[in-house]
């Protein structure tokens, strides 16, 4: 009476001063003599991505430029309604008016003082709010200055870029760069090219301001140091938004060129790549903690929006937003990895989280008289997305009737993932097998963009032997060789569960020892990428059967495993590889 032993068969499967010098060095390198111009294109793999989108509390507000606060919070300015938003990583927004009617913030950025700074192009002001939303005005003493993009500098101070080219009082009609510092003392830097217009403005890599003139007939990319030095590098295109610029995790600069990204090194050397949807264009840009660029963009009539990741080689890869015509414009990091962005036509702020794996489960059991329940919990202070995917033994995905329940609400369907957003502290059940009448056995690998706690358990409840019940850690670490003890003797017997964590075939060696130390005859046996499979241990290393010992599992990458004991009165327990 091996009844167990049978059932383990389902185991194996704000003062101004303003200064206007005239000491600045004018200078533009051609594009001949120092630009190069190279196109690529590269294939991407696609991320596991999860976008959220939060409703802006005032109707069409034209959210524009979002930054990151030194509260934890993301700050973004609202054109249309005159005001300064932010929103908490967990999607709550606060509005705050600015003081001068239709001032029409545009660019924002955080600054050393731990205030946010903002620029009023219409009113021709640069704004300073706290993060309790205190607003300070200072005037930029040319009339027609217009600022419009911002960006804090190597110096600690604030620089913006002045797009308006009208006479000021000193008689000059060309665009400006702007300094000012957080004691709100303004200095004026004027551009060689007439009517440069400039707008988006970031900090290099090498401490100076690097900015885009997108004056109709000649594009150029301007940098200009602390000294107020600056240079200019013509370029083919440029894209005419307040955040399509920014420095790269390389040491190299980074912005929209139409429908391509472009990168110029601070010696002038530009590459460019293009989009794989030509139609679209870039709106923003911002480097990422997970060492790439994410920008967006929009298709013709603001159709096809997308936001999209590009690597420092160049490799592009894009995801579609739930709404089509949304016009994402501005993006930047937030807490966690995430990506902040505003949506212009949509009037919302979208969060994309990249949804890493967070742990692994090596054994599932459903179907048959087996059911596993698996019990994940939010560590983490923010709510986080997490994707559970079901594999079968050979990889391919594992379609089963599950039931999820959360905050006590339950609700089944048929799939080989389950979506969910777990808030901090809080629990996700999923429970497989209930309605399954031949059982399956496989894996599931847990993705989130968050800390997770967790695990799986599963059970039998055949009518021939007692209910039993197994453990199955969430397992974080991936290593390449796990070992088991194994006790095949007094009628006991040593089974195994193994997941392939690689997409690529692996074979897998399993050298033995008995007690003594004794090595017995090694096996190789091959899983499928992503793949799974279980088996009592006698079966497929026959010189364990009626021996205690170890045996270690050695893969070429990752693996994750698990040991189930069952004896000879048909009841089991899991036990955990080391």
């Amino acid at each position: 009476m091996f009844v167990a032993r049978a059932g383990f068969g389902t185991f194996s499967n704000t003062a101004v001063a303003a200064v206007n010098p005239f000491k600045v060095v004018k200078r533009v390198v051609w594009l001949a003599a120092m630009l190069t111009l190279m196109c690529v294109a590269v294939a991407a793999q696609s991320l596991n991505v999860n976008i959220t989108e939060y409703p802006i509390p005032t109707g069409n507000a034209v959210p524009l430029v979002i930054t990151s606060g030194s509260d934890g919070a993301l700050w973004f300015t609202e054109l249309q309604a005159n005001k300064i938003g932010r929103i908490t990583a967990s999607g709550v927004i606060t509005e705050f008016s600015v003081p001068t009617p239709f001032a029409k913030p545009e660019g924002i950025t955080s600054a050393p003082d731990g205030a946010l700074w903002f620029t009023e192009a219409n009113v021709n002001k640069i704004g300073r709010i706290s993060p309790s939303g205190t607003i300070t005005e200072y005037s930029v003493p040319s009339p027609s200055a217009e600022p419009t993009g911002i960006a804090t500098g190597s110096d600690g101070a604030l620089w913006f870029s002045a797009t308006g080219c009208g006479s000021d009082a000193n008689g000059s009609t060309s665009s400006k760069i702007g300094r000012i510092t957080t004691a709100g003392v303004i200095t004026l830097y004027t551009l060689p090219s007439f009517c440069a217009s400039p707008i988006a403005i970031t900090a290099g890599p090498d401490g100076a301001m690097w900015f885009t003139e997108v004056e109709p007939t000649i594009y150029k990319i301007g940098t200009i140091t602390t000294a107020g030095v600056i240079y200019e590098y013509p370029v083919p295109q440029l894209c005419n938004q307040t955040a399509c610029l920014a420095a790269g995790p390389d040491g190299a600069l980074w912005f929209g060129m139409g429908s391509s990204i472009g990168r110029i090194t601070t010696t002038g050397v530009l590459t460019q790549y293009p989009l794989p949807t030509p139609q679209n264009a870039i709106s923003g840009i911002t480097a990422s903690s997970d060492g790439a660029l994410w920008f967006t963009e929009s298709g013709q009539g603001g159709t096809a929006s997308k936001v999209g990741r590009i690597t420092t080689l160049g490799v592009i890869t894009e995801y579609p937003l739930p709404i089509d015509n949304a016009s994402p414009n501005s993006i930047t990091g937030g807490l966690g990895g995430a990506l902040w962005f505003t949506e212009i036509n949509s009037n919302k702020i979208g969060r994309i989280q990249v949804l890493g794996r967070t742990g692994v489960l090596s054994h599932i059991a459903a179907g048959g008289g087996w059911t596993t329940v698996i019990t994940l919990i939010n560590t983490s202070l923010v709510a986080v997305p997490v994707t559970v995917a079901l594999h079968n033994d050979d990889g391919s995905a594992l379609t089963l009737p599950v039931t999820t329940t959360q905050q006590g609400v339950s609700q089944t369907t048929t799939t080989s993932s389950v979506n969910a957003t777990i808030s901090p502290n809080a629990t996700l059940l999923i429970s497989t097998g209930d309605q399954v009448a031949s059982t399956v056995v496989g894996w599931a690998d847990v993705l989130s963009s968050g800390s997770l706690g967790g695990y799986a358990i599963f059970r039998t409840s055949s009518p021939n032997s007692p209910v039993s019940e197994g453990t199955v850690p969430l397992q974080s670490q991936y290593p390449s060789t796990i070992t088991l003890a194994y006790d095949n003797t007094a009628g006991f017997v040593m089974g195994v569960a193994l997941a392939n964590l690689s997409t690529s075939s692996a074979n897998i060696r399993a050298d033995v020892w008995d007690e003594s130390g004794n090595q017995l005859q090694p096996a190789i046996f091959t899983i499928a990428g992503s793949g799974h499979t279980s088996f009592v241990l006698p079966n497929q290393l026959p010189l364990t059967a009626g021996k205690r010992g170890i045996v270690r599992f050695q893969a070429t990458g990752g693996i994750a495993g698990l040991g189930l004991r069952f004896s000879p009165f048909g009841t089991f327990t899991s036990v955990p590889p080391f």
